[in-house]
């Protein structure tokens, strides 16, 4: 399994793994499919080319398994957070360590690619998985959004979760 950062060369597909993550985890994302199914060319080569995001990728025998971004708040005044989001991996990878190591790569780039002193995302309540290995990771609670997301009349709750990159790197491990 190789974790890397992804290029303008995967934008197709990441692409494709987006939607198949929209489709199959909509509660778990602020966007839906049908919002993103018609993507131009040229919006999701500015997601590859905008210095501000680091995507990440699971990649094995030329496929993609599972992504994250990592991406630094553009304004001055916030420019010290970085947020994390668009994290998934196909249902056939999971439970193999994936999660986590797209999870640490984005920490990794946060810290040292976009200068971020924290690191923040929102999970939905539900997802206990994903709760507990961002816990694991030493996330921690900042806040609890009831009535976060809405699909089809049904409410989905999120915690809103933030690292401190400022703590030393071992101390994440």
């Amino acid at each position: 399994m190789l974790i890397r950062l992804a290029t303008d060369a995967d934008a197709t597909r990441w692409h494709t793994l987006r939607l198949e993550a929209l489709q199959t985890n909509p509660e778990a994302f602020g966007s839906s499919y049908e919002e993103e199914r018609d993507m131009s060319p040229a919006t999701l080569a500015a997601r590859f080319n905008d210095p501000l995001n680091c995507i990440w990728v699971a990649e094995e025998t030329d496929q993609l398994l599972g992504t994250a971004t990592a991406r630094r708040e553009a304004f001055v005044k916030s420019a010290h957070r970085t947020n994390l989001y668009a994290m998934y991996v196909t249902p056939k990878a999971r439970h193999r360590g994936l999660g986590r190591q797209l999870a640490q790569a984005a920490i990794t780039s946060a810290r040292n690619n976009l200068g971020a002193d924290w690191l923040q995302l929102s999970v939905n309540c539900d997802n206990l998985a994903a709760c507990q290995l961002y816990i694991q990771l030493g996330f921690v609670n900042m806040g609890f959004r009831p009535d976060s997301l809405r699909i089809d009349n049904q409410s989905f709750d999120e915690y809103h979760m933030a690292l401190d990159l400022r703590a030393t790197p071992e101390a994440q491990a």
